[in-house]
Order: structure tokens, then sequence, then C-alpha cells
């Protein structure tokens, strides 16, 4: 283990201590609040963040390079690797009047100043994942002359290839490297295949969508943002509400284009009857998207069962905690799997080179990391289900659907994560705890992230939001645990410090 996440790290502390971190310290509960409701005393200590949801320094430093130099004064300034990603948000988005310079290698979208155009486009980048890497902003200020020293990856001609091989073996004998396409993020993996799920669906005249769990932010905005008008999709987020997807089917089969759930679902990481939801797709001719990131493709086995499967590798093979990137894995055996493959090959953002190279530099430890990991998680999921102080613990094995889990990924591989809720104070457990704060999981050092105040802090605040919020069963005040390399004594000592302060 090189870097711990035991201990006090001040506000804006970058997690590793480099400049591509992904982890970003936000150690008390006002600031958190303070990070969402954008106050200036909490971002100025903020160099970077999660890099979907902040704008890295490096990517900042080149939009005031370009900003001195163009004659749009009073805009705002956005970077996509590419023209084809910044058509999508111009036609998805309906963007008027804003101005692009290509460059070589990425693009620059000027729109007003605050505008309402500059809001739609921040959150498009956030949602899409196809903005540019800070590696690449890095590599541009290089060639530039702006910097004078970069960070040192090594050289790897075979990165791509390498990963592609490592995250094909984990999904199963049945998948080759082959079958694997890379992505800038796993927010991207997912939006480039559901652009591709969506053409096949129209061709189909199929306008019914289901997301079967509570699903990850990104990809609830994703599919809200690209149906159209007399497309619909139904939630069942919880799983009270997941026997209703029979009775579905049995209404509305024909129409229905696909499922899209996540196996276990992030945060309260419920599982699905993915074999029951399997049979229902075949027998209407439905697409299943399945996403195993909470507990990694290599524990959730789910290949089998879906006919596309999305992962974030920024979790478990990133466990460095520096680089974003996904994947989307097609299975041979899925012949619309296939057949969406061919058209997300021309919609996915590649990710970069460097990227890679950082990426390939670790992925030899991915097995190793997710199998200690795993007896980590089930140490503390014990301490956790024995103490007073904790009212509720939701893990993989959880009562409520383990057994759909352990029927695909057999015993004793949960993945890192488990949620709970204190029975206490929140506000003074999170202040309390001795341990990193932020969001992201998967990494060797382990990280509490108050998820809900994170993903859906509008949503806490507003009448209608509280009431979607309670009708999922989703606790606000809940605690995601990411466990990592350190050991399970450490991380319950801490643990067990903060819970006798609530």
């Amino acid at each position: 283990m090189k870097v711990s996440g035991l201990g006090h790290f001040p506000l804006g502390t970058q997690v590793p201590n480099k400049e591509h971190a992904v982890c970003v310290s936000l150690p008390s509960f006002e600031d958190v609040v303070g990070y969402e409701e954008k106050r200036p005393e909490t971002l100025k200590n903020l160099k970077s963040g999660y890099p979907r949801f902040v704008r890295h320094q490096k990517i900042n430093h080149l939009a005031d390079y370009w900003n001195k130099r163009t004659p749009y004064i009073g805009t705002d300034s956005f970077f996509f690797t590419s023209a084809k990603d910044w058509k999508l948000a111009e036609n998805i988005l309906q963007i008027d009047g804003a101005v692009t310079e290509e460059k070589e290698g990425y693009l620059m979208a000027y729109v007003p100043e605050g505008s309402r155009e500059s809001v739609k486009i921040n959150k498009f980048l956030q949602h899409s994942g196809c903005g540019l890497s800070s590696r690449q902003a890095e590599t541009i200020l290089e060639s530039l002359g702006l910097v004078e020293t970069s960070e040192t990856v090594s050289p790897n001609a075979d990165a791509e290839d390498q990963i592609k091989a490592v995250i094909s073996k984990a999904h199963g004998p049945k998948v080759d490297a082959e079958d694997v396409l890379l992505s800038s993020s796993g927010a991207n993996a997912f939006t480039s295949v559901f652009r591709a799920a969506l053409e096949q669906s129209r061709q189909e005249r199929k306008k019914l969508w289901i997301r079967l769990g509570w699903l990850y932010l990104d990809t609830i905005e994703i599919m809200n943002l690209l149906t159209r008008s007399e497309e619909q999709i139904i939630d069942l987020n919880h799983p009270d509400e997941f026997e209703k997807l029979e009775g579905i089917f049995a209404s509305y089969g024909i129409e229905i284009a696909g499922v899209v759930t996540e196996f276990p679902s992030n945060p309260l990481l419920h599982s699905c009857n993915l074999e029951k939801v399997r049979q229902l797709c075949d027998r209407h001719n439905s697409l299943l998207i399945v996403d195993p990131t909470m507990a990694s493709p290599k524990n959730a086995q789910v290949t089998n069962l879906a006919d596309i499967v999305i992962n974030s590798l920024t979790k478990y093979a990133n466990w460095e905690g520096d680089v974003m990137m996904g994947s989307a894995v097609f299975p041979k055996s899925s012949v619309k799997g296939m057949a969406i493959k061919e058209t997300a090959i021309n919609l996915i953002t590649a990710p970069f080179s460097k990227d890679a190279e950082r990426m390939a530099e670790q992925i030899p430890f991915y097995d190793n990391f997710i199998d200690r990991t795993n007896h980590t998680q089930l140490e503390i999921v014990e301490f956790l289900n024995s103490h007073a102080k904790v009212s509720s613990v939701y893990s993989a094995y959880q009562e409520l659907t383990g057994n759909n889990y352990r029927k695909l990924a057999g015993e004793g591989k949960p993945g890192c994560v488990v949620s709970f809720e204190v029975n206490g104070s929140f506000r003074d457990f999170y202040d309390e705890l001795s341990m990193l704060k932020s969001p992201s999981f998967g990494t060797e050092f382990s990280l509490c992230c108050p998820y809900v105040y994170l993903a859906h802090y509008d949503m806490i605040n507003s009448v209608q939001g509280k009431k979607k919020l309670q009708q999922a069963k989703l606790p606000h005040e809940l605690v995601r645990l990411s466990v990592g390399l350190e050991e399970p004594t450490s991380i319950m000592e801490v643990l067990g410090r903060a819970l006798g302060k609530c």
C-alpha cells in the first residue's frame, strides 16, 4: 500500500498527492454543504475534484491561456475531445450562437458567460464524460511551453491492449479482448452505448425503457436527456418494486426497448433477480444493459446474462486513484449487443493515450486488489452489523437481495463497498471520522462518501426531491464506505471512534 486513507486530510487535499488525483478531501459536513452550494470560501480551497464534477486546474490554465488570445469577451469556454462530441452537445442541448475553434486533438466552444447554455454544457460534460482529461490538458500546455515538467508515465504502445486483456478476463471465459471498448470514463461508456441502443430501438419502434433499481446519477440524467418526448422511462427504484417488472412486461412487452440496471446498485447495493430479468428480455426481444461496477465485474459475474456490460475502470482497475476511464463489454452470445457495438465504436470517446499508459501501470494488480478488499469488506460489515451506533447496513450480501447476488457471484466476493446509517448524529459522525471523505470508491486508500449529499443535494432541498428519495427508500444521511488496503482492525478503530461521538 502506497497511500492510506486513515487520518485527517485538510479541505482540498488531493489523494494521492499527485496532479491527476481523482479524490479530493471534504473533511467536514460544512465543507460538503459549501461545495454543493458553491460557496466561495469552500471552492477557493479546491484546486481540483472528482474530474467530471470539478474542472481540473490544468484545464482552467489552458482556458485562461486561450481566453486571453481570443476576441470573445464575456464568454465561458468549454473543451471537447472531438467535433463529434461537440455536435452531440450542440444538437441535444439545442445550443444556439456558440463559437467554436478546432485545435489539434480538441475543440473549444464559447458561449455567453453565466448563460443557460453555459450551465447546460457544464452539466452535459459531467453526465456524458466526454470532456478533456487533465493529462491531455497538461500535454497541450507542455506543447505550448506553459509547463516545464509534466507527469512521468512509462511509454506503452500496447497500453490499451493490456488493459483490455485484464478486463476481458475479469468478465469471464466467454469474453475476449476484442469484445471490450475503452472509453474516457464509465459515464461515457454508458452514454455511447445508450445512444447506440436508442438508434436500434427506434428502428424497432420500441419506446419504453425500464430503470431497475436506483441508478447512479449520471446514468439517470443521460437517459432523461437522450430520450425523446414520445419515449417513456419507468423507474422501479427499490426491491419492493422489482416484482412489478413481470407485470410491466406482460402489459407492454412489444414496446419495451430494454432494461438498465446495476448489479449491485449504487449506493444501497441491491441486486435484482438478473436471471429472471434475462428471461423477460428474451421473451420480448428487449435489451439488457448491466453495470456491475460497485462490486467489480470480476466479482459480479453478469456477462452470461447481459447484452452489454458497462464498467467504470476509475474504480478497482485504477486502484491508485488517478485515472478516469470506462469500458463497455459486448458478449459474443448477444446478437443485439454485438449490433450495438458496431454503432457504439463510432460514438465512444476514446481514452487519452497517457491515461491509458497510466492505467496500464496499475492494471497488473487488479485481481489482487479486489481479492484483498473482498476480505476486508466482509470483516467491516460484520463490525458494523454488531455496533449499537449503526442502525442499518447495506452490502452485496444483505438479507433483502443478497441471494440474487450470491447466485452469480458466489460467496466471499462483495467488492469493497458497504453503506450504512448511523444511530445518532450524522453530522457528528462525519466530522469526527478520521478518514478521507471524498467521492469515488475502489481505491487502495479507504474513503467515506456522504453519497446522497454529493449526488442528489438538490433533491434533499426540495419537497418533490425528498418525496422521491423517500419512495426509493434512499436515506439522505447515508454513509458509503470504500475499504482499502489498510488493516481491517485499523479501519474498525477509526470507525469505532467516530461512532462513539455520534
